[in-house]
């Protein structure tokens, strides 16, 4: 696999040769690399030309015979960004192989070599029919590593996708063996890591062969190499977590959602995710659900929605719980058998989405409450508001409380609490409740709005005074009893013989408060 994701293809295509030079031609283009390297040749120094000379030599096989250890190389296949893929011939068996090889400019990078070193291993230790199977691993004479492996005439998944499109039968019963080679790779403590079309390569009668190990990673286990690697993967294809976790925190179900993705390419024509770029694609598949296999493929049926929508779960834990379980399901669809997996309900949903966005869920809660809440104090007002109809302009004046530190000026309390009820029954218009009834309140701890209710008044008028020496401070507060609210307070700080004169100044703000 190279940076961009791509598979060393082990296509079997005859490249176009180069009329000038005869070399393979690298470019859709047309353009010849060989040609256009050597141009490069003619002005260069001989820095850059040792360049273009060692470039040169991974451009183009010479055409004579070149052989890599025991392999005779017959041409060049595919290649990636870390090793390039050659049909080859055994010299003694004469059996048509593929060797894979490191290419040379990284032969001093310790991380390409252990990468390449981890596929060999990985796959050589694996014996399933539906794994390219590994035949020998070695080094060239100038110290480069290879490996030589089954040649795969078939192509790849990737190539064949278009015409299986049509045939889900065969879709499935390809994944389903592909599904099992995972199932059995996992039980001997492997991850592949790179699941996707183009590392599942088919032989001449079809059968599908997993290949490029080169992420694998050993479960719990210490030959993990991958946790100094920049590559975790192509996007489309992995499981979400893969590109937020390190290595050891990924589970067999990574690989879950890769055949999954694998599968829903097949029956849709494209991968789940789509983006302009891999972090598009990768941030997509970390927060977006995939999308239902139907919205864009209407002729499958929901058993078959049913399994890609588990297999793509973004939380692990929700997804087939292995790639057996996955192959079972694939099995008994293709039996015409009911499946195991079922869709998930509308509570599970909610209840999955709230796990992955708690805040959202905490804010939303929250306003929740604080909106039950609000309702209920309106409706409790429009309750009380029923209730309670006072007439306008009406008003209860309760006996100001005294607040001077020696508790004696009950009198004088009392005193502008009449005069102020007197100075106010005067005014037109405004219905003023009674001494007895207001000051039936004296001394009791109620609030305005149980005295509007039992004296049946809209406003009530409290009161505080305090004297020090020959000095007095009045607080005076008019409240509308329906609501709570305040309509006018102020305080009021006097010489003793200005408390008269106060009285009416008191009495002209309420009546302006009240707009009398």
């Amino acid at each position: 696999m190279n940076s961009d994701g791509l598979s060393d293809s082990l296509s079997s295509a005859n490249p176009a040769k180069c009329e000038k030079c005869g070399a393979t031609m690298r470019l859709e283009t047309g353009v010849c690399a060989s040609c256009l390297l050597r141009e490069g040749l003619k002005s260069a120094g001989e820095v850059s030309r040792a360049v273009y000379e060692s470039v040169l030599a991974e451009v183009d096989v010479p055409d004579k015979q070149w052989h890599l250890g025991n392999y005779e190389i017959l041409e060049e296949v595919g290649r990636g960004g870390m090793g390039v893929i050659y049909r080859a011939r055994q010299r003694h068996s004469h059996r048509i192989v593929a060797v894979k090889r490191v290419l040379s400019y990284h032969a001093d990078s310790h991380e390409t070599r252990e990468r390449f070193r981890r596929e060999a291993e990985a796959a050589a230790s694996l014996d399933h029919p539906n794994i390219l199977p590994i035949y020998e691993v070695s080094e060239s004479e100038d110290g480069l590593p290879f490996f030589s492996m089954k040649f795969a005439t078939g192509g790849s998944l990737h190539d064949a996708a278009p015409s299986l499109r049509s045939e889900p039968r065969k879709c499935l019963q390809l994944m389903a063996k592909v599904a099992r080679a995972t199932e059995y790779a996992h039980g001997r403590g492997i991850l592949h890591r790179d699941l996707k079309p183009g590392n599942i390569l088919l032989d001449h009668r079809g059968e599908p062969m997993v290949s490029d190990f080169g992420l694998a990673k050993w479960i719990d286990a210490n030959k993990d190499l991958t946790k100094s690697l920049t590559t975790f993967g192509t996007p489309g294809y992995i499981a979400p977590e893969q590109a937020e976790r390190t290595a050891d925190d990924l589970s067999p179900a990574a690989d879950v959602y890769s055949l999954g993705a694998i599968l829903f390419d097949l029956l849709t024509g494209r991968p789940p995710f789509l983006g302009a770029n891999a972090l598009s694609v990768i941030r997509q598949a970390s927060e977006t659900t995939a999308p239902k296999l139907r919205s864009l493929a209407h002729s499958h049926d929901r058993d078959l929605e049913t399994i890609c929508a588990r297999c793509l779960e973004r939380d692990p834990k929700a997804r087939y719980r292995s790639a057996g379980d996955l192959a079972t399901d694939l099995e008994r669809w293709l039996d015409g058998r009911p499946i195991i997996a079922r869709p998930v309900s509308a509570p599970a949903r909610i209840w999955r989405w709230s796990r992955r966005n708690p805040k959202l869920v905490g804010t939303g809660v929250a306003g929740l409450l604080l909106g039950a809440a609000a309702i209920w104090l309106f409706r409790g007002e429009l309750f009380r508001a029923s209730q309670f109809n006072p007439p306008e302009r009406s008003i209860a004046v309760l006996p100001f409380l005294d607040l001077s530190h020696a508790k004696d000026q009950e009198y004088f309390c009392d005193g502008i609490s009449e005069e102020i009820l007197h100075a106010l029954a005067k005014v037109d218009g405004l219905r003023v409740v009674a001494r007895t009834s207001s000051f039936s309140f004296k001394g009791k701890s109620v609030n305005a709005s149980e005295v509007g209710k039992k004296l049946n008044v809209e406003n009530v008028l409290e009161g505080s005074l305090r004297r020090e020496g020959n000095r007095v401070r009045v607080t005076a507060e008019l409240i509308n009893a329906r609501s709570g609210f305040h309509l006018w307070t102020e305080t009021y700080d006097r010489e003793l013989g200005g408390v008269f004169a106060l009285q009416d100044e008191i009495t002209r703000s309420i009546v302006d408060a009240l707009k009398i």
